[in-house]
């Protein structure tokens, strides 16, 4: 840890000299799937906080963030906005362990968390719709980014012919979009969670916008092979807890599942991020699940590789 200029960017170390003065140190951090640079601020007396940065490339997706933070900060847990410019924001300090780490750690404990985050997220849909910030899931989108599957996943990385999926893509998008809409985080899982003495944090959150009532639901029971720990019965239960049609669930997680088959082929494949390809088995698995669950897609499975 060091205050040494040539840690931060140079717009950042003068925004946080200008915010706190010369007397802290800093920590950088392991980032996301963007490009977004992330630091632990260390003050004096021990208290810390986290400085994000945005590169030219993705400027504008900090006055999203900032909107977001306007719409959902009333009614959600969210890290503390501190101070912001045109390229670095500053907030409170939601630290490193994850919902998904405490599930690892310690199941039982973990599932009674992964329950509040449910109350969490129907906490966070009462934030006014936001079409202003991110338009709406449509069809045309949820296809889109199931041809990003059949590209990256299917073709480049399976070395499969996609050709005879574009249909079914076509229909699962259609269908899922016909679904009842609410706020959607879009990314509503275990590792955008972060537990502070057994409290939640929501983080992540500048892509939210309206979409499917189970799309976050989803993300959270399947992301990242967290059912496996969950368990079918678990999974079950926390459905019927959040009160919308099973096969409702399944039809979206479905989409997702077969969606993030791409983000993560196309993170190794782009940016060389190999290790988001230990996440596509559990992905798999639940596509077949979804499948078990909704036989008029049983076809599917013969052709997704």
């Amino acid at each position: 840890m060091t205050n040494s200029p040539s840690v931060l960017p140079a717009e950042a170390a003068a925004f946080l000299r200008e915010s706190e003065g010369d007397d802290w140190t800093v920590e950088p951090l392991a980032g996301d799937a963007s490009v977004r640079a992330y630091y632990r601020i260390r003050r004096r007396d021990g208290s810390t906080l986290m400085l994000a940065w945005y590169p030219a490339e993705v400027r504008g997706q900090l006055g999203r963030f900032l909107r977001s933070y306007e719409a959902v900060s009333p009614h959600a847990p969210v890290p503390r906005l501190l101070r912001a410019d045109g390229t670095t924001v500053l907030q409170s300090d939601a630290g490193d362990r994850t919902l998904f780490d405490v599930l690892h750690e310690n199941r039982e404990l973990g599932i009674e968390l992964y329950r509040r985050a449910i109350g969490v997220l129907r906490d966070f849909q009462k934030a006014a719709p936001q079409e202003e910030i991110n338009p709406p899931f449509t069809a045309e989108l949820f296809f889109n980014e199931l041809e990003m599957t059949r590209e990256y996943y299917v073709e480049k990385l399976k070395g499969a012919d996609g050709a005879p999926l574009v249909s079914w893509f076509k229909r699962i998008a259609d269908n899922v979009a016909a679904h009842p809409y609410v706020l959607c985080h879009r990314d509503y899982h275990g590792q955008n969670i972060h537990v502070v003495n057994d409290d939640l944090f929501v983080i992540d959150y500048q892509d939210l916008r309206m979409g499917p009532d189970t799309y976050d639901l989803a993300s959270l029971l399947r992301d990242r092979g967290v059912a496996r720990i969950l368990g079918e019965q678990t999974e079950l239960e926390l459905i019927a807890e959040y009160g919308r049609p099973r096969a409702r669930y399944f039809e979206t997680l479905l989409q997702r599942s077969i969606k993030i088959l791409g983000t993560f082929a196309k993170q190794a494949i782009v940016r060389g991020r190999r290790h988001y390809l230990e996440f596509i088995p559990p992905a798999l698995e639940s596509v077949r699940r979804c499948i078990l669950e909704l036989p008029q897609y049983s076809e599917l499975g013969d052709l997704l590789p």
